[in-house]
């Protein structure tokens, strides 16, 4: 029996496309679902849906005072990706303000459990590979600064409140359904139409984790008690280059002479090597990714394909 079956959690950013994800696998193991989106979204499971934006403090209290989750997954966030300071601005305003009301009000709750919120690999910026947990933090653009941050507001919540914290920060995480602004499913995409893709020289070493196997370890994070206060890796552990990568799924659809090398300079401060070690997670969440990349590929391209169709 699921360990999480009728627990009350409550999951933020649940349109996302982690959050959609874990908000399937919760129900369908059976918890007595919240989320908190900024606009309605149908599901095909019950779920009490609070509409709202996380930057509104007494919204939030409200929100956790109504549901007064056992369990939090604290996914929302912006993508500011950019090195401007509008990026910064909107990056600390949306992920760390936010964060801050989440955890104040988080930590009025005599219920919770755990609240586990998603970092992201990127908060190691240069650092020497394979990143590992007690590494300090390099961030190289507005949304890992801000993740970064949030990490260590985690940290000092559980530090002076006990608030019980947990980090994840994943690799890139892949599969059906994922929003084509990610490499991954732009370079499918203009592939099955046949159309050209143009990228960088693809140097860059990546790690890729398939969303089922991230989704998994949010959920063990959650479940086992020794968590708290921890930040834990996800990934594959397996680079890959991304020259790799898009002339493999060039062949896996058949296409040739689309993917145009070269095409693109490199960002600035470009990670070129982003690669997680996962050591700690599999030996206390007993976490085991268990979809390999050629795998996860074919479900991807799969996905599109019907999609596409």
């Amino acid at each position: 029996m699921s360990k999480i079956l009728r627990k009350r959690v409550l999951v933020t950013g649940a349109n996302g496309f982690i959050g959609r994800y874990l908000t399937a696998q919760l129900a369908d193991q059976g918890a007595d679902m919240s989320i908190i989106t900024r606009q309605s979204i149908g599901l095909s499971f019950n779920v009490h849906q609070y509409i709202g934006d996380i930057r509104d403090e007494m919204f939030i209290n409200n929100c956790l005072e109504d549901s007064s989750p056992e369990y939090i997954f604290h996914l929302a966030a912006a993508k500011a990706r950019l090195s401007d300071s509008q990026s910064f601005y909107q990056a600390i305003d949306n992920n760390l303000l936010g964060s801050l009301n989440l955890l104040n009000a988080a930590k009025k709750l005599t219920t919770l459990q755990a609240i586990v919120t998603a970092g992201t690999a990127e908060e190691y910026g240069q650092n020497e590979v394979p990143f590992i947990e007690d590494t300090r933090e390099s961030p190289v653009s507005a949304y890992s600064f801000s993740k970064t941050c949030v990490t260590h507001l985690c940290e000092t919540f559980y530090a002076i409140h006990k608030l019980p914290c947990i980090v994840i920060r994943p690799a890139l995480a892949y599969g059906p359904g994922q929003d084509s602004d990610m490499f991954l499913p732009a370079l499918i995409n203009s592939l099955i139409k046949g159309q050209q893709f143009p990228m960088t020289l693809g140097h860059q070493t990546r790690d890729y984790i398939y969303i089922s196997d991230l989704v998994n370890a949010f959920i063990l994070a959650a479940l086992n008690g020794d968590t708290r206060g921890q930040i834990y890796n996800i990934g594959s552990g397996k680079p890959v280059r991304l020259t790799e990568l898009a002339l493999l799924v060039e062949k896996m659809l058949g296409k040739d002479s689309l993917v145009q090398l070269g095409k693109l300079n490199y960002r600035p401060a470009e990670i070129m090597n982003y690669v997680v070690d996962s050591s700690k997670a599999k030996e206390h969440l007993g976490w085991i990714p268990k979809v390999d990349l050629e795998e996860g590929l074919k479900r991807t391209i799969a996905f599109y394909q019907g999609e596409l169709s």
